[in-house]
């Protein structure tokens, strides 16, 4: 089996198969669920929501979804300062992410996948679906490999793969 990144002909090209393709639409399927905001804040004006302005209305709690706390961490150990941080800038960070997710999406659909300026998007891409995995798996630093393999494990490891062989190609290796 070659590796899934590859440069071809000065571009940088993934080899997907049908069925890893829908396993990748999957997962932006399931990190664009958990990052739209499914009810806007109701302290921010209508007009603000209209023009889609961040950082208006009141400071922003910490979600309690613990991967949406993972994907969108505090920036600061005060709560007060997190939640302004937060205010200012979830909304930013929640449409870069989903951007993000949107790229890989619609790359999915191409054949050949060539992906160009459009690498960044990739790699946080496997980086947040592997944090948001991560996150509902358990996983820790400690956990070297585990003794059975479920399917959300071995999504996790795929991911991880697909991320090691991008980041290798663009390193040159």
């Amino acid at each position: 089996m070659g590796k899934p990144f590859k440069r071809k002909k000065g571009t940088l090209q993934a080899r997907l198969s049908g069925q890893e393709r829908r396993v990748l639409e999957h997962v932006c399927d399931e990190l664009t669920t958990v990052l739209s905001d499914p009810t806007p804040d109701p302290d921010v004006p209508e007009w603000a929501r209209e023009l889609g302005l961040a950082g208006v209305g009141e400071a922003r709690p910490a979600p309690e979804d613990p991967v949406l706390a993972r994907l969108l961490p505090d920036a600061y150990d005060d709560p007060e300062e997190a939640g302004e941080f937060r205010r200012l800038t979830e909304a930013g960070l929640r449409a870069t992410k989903l951007a993000h997710i949107a790229v890989v999406r619609e790359q999915l659909g191409h054949d050949p996948i060539v992906i160009t300026d459009d690498v960044q998007a990739w790699l946080a891409f496997f980086a947040d679906a592997r944090l948001a995995l991560g996150t509902r798996l358990g996983v820790t630093e400690d956990d070297s490999m585990w003794p059975t393999l479920d399917p959300q494990q071995n999504l996790y490891l795929y991911l991880g793969y697909l991320q090691q062989s991008l980041v290798e190609v663009l390193m040159g290796e």
